[in-house]
């Protein structure tokens, strides 16, 4: 069962840069030869949040070199989220009902879920990119209490 569901999920492929708002995303999916009216709605609104997120960490990566997962962030824009919508747009719809008698769960579903786990991911990444940004303030801090004397315990 997970093995077939693994061949539905495993092909396709397309990259460009993330778009940054839902037209864009509808622009973006068109340019890269799927029709995002294939995909159910909520998926959209899911591949949009995914665009807009990683948008934004892949500049934020941008003005600080060093910081964050510059590499993860390409592999889920160019190859792991393109994937994933045209393996869903592939499976021919009467097929679909398949997935469902083989896994209990609809191949919509699956692709909600598989989305949702994106998003918790780039989400954990955006995390650890604002923690790097708070502990390089907080020895910013450190540096200027040592030379200038100290005005806050930063370790308290």
């Amino acid at each position: 069962m997970l093995r077939r569901l693994l061949e539905l999920f495993a092909s396709g492929s397309l990259g460009t840069p993330a778009p940054t708002d839902t037209v864009e995303v509808e622009r973006h999916s068109s340019a890269q030869g799927f029709d995002e009216t294939k995909i159910p709605m909520g998926a959209r609104e899911k591949v949009a949040q995914i665009t807009t997120l990683l948008h934004e960490l892949e500049a934020r990566c941008e003005e600080r070199p060093g910081l964050g997962p510059r590499d993860e962030l390409e592999r889920i824009r160019t190859l792991h989220l393109p994937r994933l919508i045209q393996s869903y747009i592939d499976i021919p719809q009467e097929f679909r009902a398949e997935v469902f008698r083989e896994t209990g769960r609809s191949a919509s579903y699956i692709l909600a879920d598989q989305l949702e786990k994106l998003l918790g991911r780039l989400r954990e990444i955006s995390r650890m990119i604002a923690r790097g940004d708070v502990d390089a303030f907080a020895q910013n801090v450190r540096f200027i209490d040592m030379q200038y004397g100290s005005s806050f315990d930063l370790d308290a």
